[in-house]
């Protein structure tokens, strides 16, 4: 033996000096066999050993490393590795590896565009079957499952790839043992808790902080797409529609509303016409009654609760009303004027109000088959829709003025000259002409009365008593039907006369909207941002044309909700409740204003007459004319009108604002997969390199690597503190092919020359693990150098 050695040999031997090798006293160690294994064979004895002998012979604990020769220690460390660290080029686990990145890019990818986009789908389930809402929200589950699954492997599969080329990479930083903890954070996310200091020391590392991001995606990526892409209830786009709805009579045809009504008193049972009048009274009495109801308990809630509503009128409860009792009407206050301000001109209490109601038609129409619209019950029941239609909006003009009984005495009967004597039985069946009335009154320029219109002056029989109210109807060529009531003793005004009128607006537009629980139809009425205002799609619409035939079903409105029994003094309930919300008027300053506490007599006359316009417009056509020369069509025909339709179907997206942040974890997700896909197709590009962090892997390389003093003290404990925190390389003995973990620190072992054998490394050329090792140490530049 040399008494010098290599510089390679020396480094060696003192990497291994403080190691004592067990090694019995009758054993040596041979050389490499044939077969390139290394093993420690029994040493021939001279002297024949006894088991006695040999159970009471002082036993050695071994021969230390500085009592064996240099090359004796290295070739002690000889464990060539049996398999190349190198998968072949596009092994199946590299293809597995490309096809779950690539499936994991392409489908996180689709998911953050469908959760930015928020695609509606519809209803999902068609008339001729389809995916149910059930069935597609299972399909996005596990989509969004299988694409968290792939994505840890990925990126488990990333991180091992990139810490294997760090560690066999010569100049690269190597790894450290808080590294090899990075794929534990992905798989389970719970040991960042338990293993904090592993955080401390490579969580602010790229290649932790890439860790990080993807123990978050694992985490969340599945609630993320549950928020943000899974189906869900939603409403869908608007679109501008055809819709169709069936005519069959013109607008307050009271013939075919007696017609229609469904009674059980059949013709036998009453032969006069009485019968279906009746009827159609019953009708407007019980809803009228209902919808009045309604109205004054919303009004006694805001007063109960000390909450006053506006003095203007645009401000103040809607009127409305009802329909098939499942369906609530709200109208709206158009052609609003400011009381205080016409009572101070007329120099008296002016109370003046405009009440529109959606059409009646529109309900039939949504359920018409030509236009396709799917109810609530025909999916789940859980459906809606909102249905915006351009027609005409019945509506009902109440003006009220407050008059003196002096003032009065022209408009009645029995205070006229030369009268003919009363008879309150016989007064409401009267002809026409018996009322006709061409006196002046001090209210002619309020209500139009006089010479030079067409308006003559309404006439009642007497002064009604206390809190009661006489009806007229029969004045000729009016559309206005006109009530004169007597307010409580001591309110100003002492009488009260009140004209009614309705007419078909353009102002407003109707809407319809419908859910599993109820619908409500109401009119949005002069919004300059309405497209849909009739008035707008047919600008030649009259406000000022009033329908005479309203009057007739009007009639039947008027007696049907007894505003007519003041003629003989019955005291009925709705006239006091009419005549207590007659407006003051204030004498001192000549004014009259609404109570903020109580409504008006023209806002509850309104309210009350909503049911008329209801049923007048129910099968009126959807223009406010009528161009058919018979009054009635059987069957009926089909008018079309515009329209918008939107409906509830399944839309992705958010359904709170604060789902929004899981946004941050699908656009994660998609750059970070895009990342571990092109690490492995640039990169790797087919070359797979053993996972050393893999604990199988990890435990052979450091159970075959010579010890250090910089794990001084954890084969116990574990390490801790800086050596989580110290990097290492592996290198290999390239004349063995032995591989072996070693700290940066320590330097690098370099054997000896292979020479040039291409098998055993020492003849004229390299072994193909050499080659193998040497490719990857040497580590040639590419664009994702930088995560080295």
């Amino acid at each position: 033996m040399a008494s010098e050695t290599s510089p390679d040999e020396h480094h060696l031997l003192e990497f291994h000096r403080t190691v004592d090798l067990d090694l019995d006293l009758n054993t040596t160690l041979p050389p490499i066999d044939e077969d390139g294994e290394m093993g420690i064979k029994p040493a021939v004895s001279s002297t024949p050993i006894s088991s006695p002998d040999i159970d009471s012979a002082p036993q050695r604990r071994g021969t230390s490393v500085t009592e064996l020769e240099p090359h004796d220690v290295y070739q002690l460390m000889n464990c060539p590795s049996h398999e190349p660290v190198i998968e072949r080029c596009c092994s199946w686990f590299f293809a597995t590896v490309i096809v779950l990145s690539t499936y994991t890019t392409l489908l996180s990818g689709l998911f953050l565009i469908i959760a930015c986009l928020k695609p509606y789908y519809g209803n999902l389930v068609g008339d001729t079957g389809g995916l149910a809402p059930s069935s597609a929200t299972l399909l996005s589950a596990f989509f969004a499952k299988t694409i968290e699954l792939s994505y840890v492997t990925v990126s488990v599969a990333f991180v091992g790839q990139l810490l294997s080329r760090r560690a066999l990479r010569r100049g690269s930083q190597g790894i450290s043992i808080s590294d090899m903890s990075l794929r534990m954070w992905i798989t389970q996310p719970g040991s960042l808790f338990m293993q904090w200091e592993t955080l401390r020391y490579s969580g602010g590392t790229l290649l932790g902080i890439i860790a990080l991001i993807a123990t978050l995606v694992s985490m969340l990526y599945t609630t993320a797409a549950e928020a943000l892409v899974s189906p869900k209830s939603a409403m869908g786009p608007v679109y501008e529609r055809l819709l169709y709805g069936n005519v069959s009579t013109q607008f307050a045809n009271p013939t075919y509303l007696e017609a229609q009504c469904d009674t059980p008193i059949t013709a036998t049972i009453d032969p006069s016409a009485s019968r279906n009048e009746t009827c159609v009274s019953m009708e407007i009495v019980g809803r009228a009654y209902h919808d009045f109801e309604q109205y004054m308990e919303q009004w006694s809630g805001l007063a109960q609760a000390n909450n006053a509503t506006s003095t203007s009128l645009t401000t103040r409860l809607r009127p409305h009303g009802s329909l098939y009792d499942n369906t609530t009407v709200t109208g709206s206050w158009i052609e609003v004027t400011d009381m205080k301000a016409t009572s101070e001109r007329f120099k008296r209490m002016v109370n003046n109000v405009t009440a529109a109601f959606p059409h009646g038609g529109l309900y039939d129409a949504a359920r018409n088959p030509r236009n396709g619209i799917r109810q609530p019950n025909d999916v789940t029941g859980d459906g809606k829709y909102i249905l915006q239609a351009s027609v005409p909006a019945p509506a009902i003009n109440v003006l009220c003025a407050g008059l003196s009984k002096e003032e009065l005495v022209p408009m009645i009967y029995t205070e006229w000259p030369n009268h003919e004597p009363f008879n309150a039985t016989s007064w409401y069946t009267k002809a026409p002409t018996y009322y006709q009335n061409t006196n002046k009154t001090v209210v002619d320029e309020v209500f139009g009365f006089g010479p030079g219109t067409d308006q003559l002056t309404p006439v009642f029989p007497i002064y009604p008593t206390e809190f009661n109210t006489i009806f007229n109807a029969k004045v000729e060529n009016s559309s206005a039907l006109y009530l004169l009531g007597t307010t409580p003793v001591g309110h100003n005004p002492a009488y009260v006369l009140c004209a009614l009128k309705a007419k078909q607006s353009g102002l407003c537009s109707a809407q319809y909207q419908v859910d599993s629980s109820g619908a409500e139809l109401s009119t949005r009425c002069e919004d300059p941002k309405d497209e849909l205002q009739y008035s707008r799609r047919v600008p030649d619409v009259s406000e000022d044309y009033y329908e005479i035939n309203w009057k007739s079903v009007g009639w039947l409105w008027l007696d049907a909700v007894s505003l007519g029994s003041g003629i003989a003094g019955e005291d009925a309930s709705i006239e006091r409740l009419l005549m207590q919300m007659v407006p003051a008027y204030d004498n001192s300053s000549n004014t009259a204003s609404l109570n903020a506490n109580l409504p008006s007599i023209a806002e509850a006359m309104a309210v009350l007459t909503s049911v008329t316009l209801m049923i007048s417009s129910q099968d009126a056509p959807y223009v406010p004319f009528w161009n058919y020369s018979a009054p009635i069509l059987s069957p009926p025909v089909q008018q079309v009108f515009n329209a918008t339709l939107q409906s509830s179907g399944y839309a992705s997206g958010n359904a709170v604002a604060w789902q929004k942040s899981f946004y941050v974890v699908l656009v994660l997700a998609f750059l970070t997969s895009v990342l571990f896909m092109a690490f492995f197709m640039v990169e790797v590009r087919g070359r797979l390199l053993n996972d050393f962090t893999e604990p199988s892997s990890m435990f052979s390389l450091a159970i075959n690597s010579p010890p250090t003093a910089r794990l001084q003290g954890a084969c116990g404990g574990g390490p801790s503190g800086r050596q989580l925190q110290d990097r290492w390389h592996v290198g290999m003995v390239e004349d063995s092919h032995h591989y072996y973990i070693r700290p940066i620190a320590d330097g690098e072992f370099v054997p000896p020359d292979p020479g040039s054998d291409d098998e055993t490394g020492k003849g004229g050329g390299a072994h193909l693990a050499v080659h193998e090792y040497r490719s990857v140490s040497r580590g040639a530049a590419s664009p994702m150098s930088f995560l080295y």
